[in-house]
């Protein structure tokens, strides 16, 4: 059943690919239609050169020269004709709707001059040769060339067969020829008929495996964006939870964790020869009091205020400053020499004097201060980044012991007290 509604019907491709489907095979029959005309204005030019000269030259008395000459010219007219309209339409598939109908119906025209011209010059041929080879060649020709459905295609097979079966009793004069010329005419139609079936539905298929194709590629592209832009979500969700892994979540200020990045970046940069790192460890003075009187939330602000004042005096990729735990905050920084980093203590200092955040219970001013501990080592392996995080330690409750809002260094390990 499903071969014999693939045979009949004039457009076996889905509702939905109608109108493509319609403008692809236009485009199509008009390219072959092109190479085809051309090619058959050449050689009925060729034909017409051997008539002249074959008449003048009288070569055979019982051959129709002008006969022949007037037919090689219809066929040039009609295919100059036919050029003509291909390259005044040459992109078929912007046309209108309606233009489109009328360019089928163009096609369908040819085609049908073309079989009917073959019907002729084959009626003509029956006082010399007897043959329909002129016909049977350009039926096969259009049958095989034009993708036409099968209302299309039965115009052309109805009039030049029609012309062709009510002449030959007028230019066959043999019973037996004409009885085989009808015999062999069915049969010849019939083959080329099928062969033209065969040809539409394989094309119909060929299309429809390009649209599902076409479809399959847009999906396929599609999910590969969709795709793209899900990595892409997904690499900033990691970007921003990487990000929030570094951070203190109360200061926003890099964390411990955000360190070891600093410390590792530092002897990557440094891996050929030893550095120097400077740190500070920095506390804020009598901060459990301040919690104490004033409450978390007022301790929080505080914190947050403090850390930022301290982060807001890194100036480059070799400094670093984070909270290291509690009221407590580390500084680095890498090859910076002594006398840099005594002044950076001296500002951290005074920015968060300039703070003024009021504290009652401090022995200091009356305001939130901080105690710092320096220390500076020379680094060559990663056991050292804890000397010189326990030495800037021990100098910082040297400067807690001192009475607390000062700073206090320590170069070297000292013995214990």
């Amino acid at each position: 059943m499903k071969v014999k509604r693939s045979f009949f019907e004039d457009c076996p491709v889905p509702k939905c690919q109608e109108d493509e489907f319609k403008k692809t095979v236009l485009a199509e029959n008009f390219y072959r239609g092109k190479i085809l005309a051309t090619a058959i204005m050449v050689l009925e030019s060729l034909y017409i050169i051997i008539d002249k000269v074959s008449y003048y030259l009288k070569v055979s008395s019982s051959f129709w020269f002008n006969g022949y000459l007037l037919m090689y010219a219809v066929m040039i007219l009609m295919n100059g004709l036919f050029l003509a309209c291909i390259y005044k339409y040459k992109d078929t598939r912007e046309l209108a709707a309606h233009k489109r109908k009328q360019l089928e119906h163009v096609e369908i025209i040819y085609a049908t001059m073309m079989m009917t011209w073959g019907s002729v010059i084959s009626l003509m041929d029956q006082k010399l040769y007897g043959e329909l080879i002129a016909f049977m060649v350009n039926m096969i020709t259009c049958s095989v060339l034009f993708y036409l459905s099968n209302k299309q295609i039965l115009i052309p097979y109805f009039c030049s067969v029609l012309v062709l079966a009510i002449g030959l009793p007028f230019f066959q004069t043999s019973e037996n020829i004409l009885i085989g010329h009808y015999f062999n005419l069915f049969i010849f139609v019939l083959i080329s008929w099928i062969a033209s079936r065969l040809i539409y539905i394989e094309y119909c298929k060929t299309f429809r495996g390009q649209v599902l194709l076409r479809q399959a590629n847009v999906l396929l592209e599609k999910e590969a964006q969709e795709n793209k832009d899900i990595n892409l979500k997904l690499s900033l969700a990691n970007f921003h939870l990487n990000k929030l892994t570094l951070l203190d979540e109360l200061t926003n200020i890099p964390n411990r964790r955000c360190f070891r990045h600093y410390i590792d970046m530092a002897f990557s940069r440094f891996s050929e020869s030893a550095f120097a790192l400077s740190i500070m460890m920095i506390d804020i003075d009598y901060f459990k009091q301040y919690n104490d009187q004033y409450g978390h939330e007022a301790g929080d602000r505080a914190l947050y205020l403090v850390a930022n004042q301290i982060n807001s005096i890194v100036k480059g990729p070799l400094e670093f400053v984070g909270r290291w735990g509690g009221e407590e905050f580390i500084y680095a920084a890498v090859n910076q020499d002594k006398e840099t980093v005594a002044k950076k203590a001296d500002e951290i200092q005074q920015k968060v004097r300039n703070l003024d955040i009021p504290h009652g219970f401090s022995r200091n001013g009356g305001s939130v201060s901080v105690s710092i501990g320096t220390s500076t080592v020379f680094i060559e392996r990663k056991e050292d980044i804890r000397r010189a995080i326990a030495l800037a330690d021990k100098a910082m409750y040297q400067a807690k012991n001192s009475g607390r809002n000062c700073i206090r260094n320590i170069e070297k390990d000292a013995p214990e007290l």
